[in-house]
């Protein structure tokens, strides 16, 4: 029996009930982090904006049990080969993040746009020589990626201790397949986690051929589809002349090849959907 349990302590609870708010965002995530698991397990990768298709809601329920006294407590479980996967792959994905956060939270990185710059020094002096989307593909992990998704919605789960009126409070979230494995976060362990899961940073360069469809001056970003993928992912660009030099691509049929160097969230890129940052143009 594959069980999921979540256990409410300290402020957030009272006479062993939790609001609405508490515990509908907190269902609501950890519903989350199993589609995001079952979409990885299922199809070998989890892609950003994936949802779930007709068939996979029922492989991916999990039925509760009468709450339990102990601040609130409250179990989900279900007995099927597939769900053991799913939980297995949360188990995976959480542990070593849990463990990178209790070193503390990492220092604040520098912005993206601060990065950027110095990836453009990098390639302009030599020291990188960017390789080609298309030779970057076969040697690139999806699986990091999953582990991303996953984390994202159990920093969403655990941020119920992150709020101001929490207090003291903690949340501990055991996922139990052959074995349980117990996860408990007060404020200091969710805002580590957190900033673990969140931190973005530019990869190597690389280049790319896209083709502009959509540019956004006030938020410094574009919508362009990538040649070899038929993707619409995002592209962000530090300034002014950046965009100029987009705009020149803006909504005509020829492809705009320029050196970019990939989003990580949390140590992981979608290698077909995921943000890229504009540094030059080939």
């Amino acid at each position: 029996m594959s069980l999921l349990h979540l256990h409410f302590e300290g402020q957030i609870t009272r006479d062993h009930t939790v609001s609405l708010r508490t515990l509908g965002r907190s269902l609501h995530h950890l519903q989350g982090a199993v589609n995001r698991a079952h979409l990885d397990v299922k199809y070998g990768e989890v892609w950003k904006n994936a949802r779930l298709k007709g068939q996979d809601y029922a492989e991916t329920e999990l039925w509760s049990r009468p709450p339990r006294d102990g601040g609130f407590i409250i179990e989900f479980v279900e007995n099927s080969p597939r769900i053991k996967k799913t939980l297995s792959r949360i188990v995976s994905a959480i542990t070593p993040a849990v463990e990178a956060s209790r070193q503390g939270a990492l220092a604040n990185a520098s912005s993206l746009a601060e990065q950027s710059a110095i990836r453009d020094m990098q390639v302009k002096q030599g020291i990188i020589d960017p390789q080609s989307y298309e030779n970057f593909l076969p040697s690139a992990s999806q699986h990091p990626y999953g582990d991303r998704a996953i984390n994202k919605e159990v920093d969403q789960l655990i941020s119920v201790v992150r709020n101001s009126n929490a207090g003291q409070s903690t949340i501990e979230l055991i996922v139990d397949t052959d074995k349980p494995h117990a996860f408990k976060f007060n404020r200091v362990a969710s805002e580590n986690f957190h900033a673990i899961v969140s931190r973005r940073h530019l990869g190597s360069p690389l280049v790319f051929s896209v083709r502009v469809t959509e540019l956004d001056a006030i938020n410094k970003t574009a919508k362009v589809i990538n040649v070899v993928t038929e993707r619409m992912i995002k592209l962000q660009y530090k300034s002014e002349v950046e965009f100029n030099v987009i705009k020149m691509y803006l909504g005509i049929a020829l492809p705009m090849n320029f050196v970019g160097s990939p989003i990580y969230e949390g140590g992981a890129y979608d290698t077909k959907g995921g943000d890229v940052f504009f540094i030059r143009l080939v």
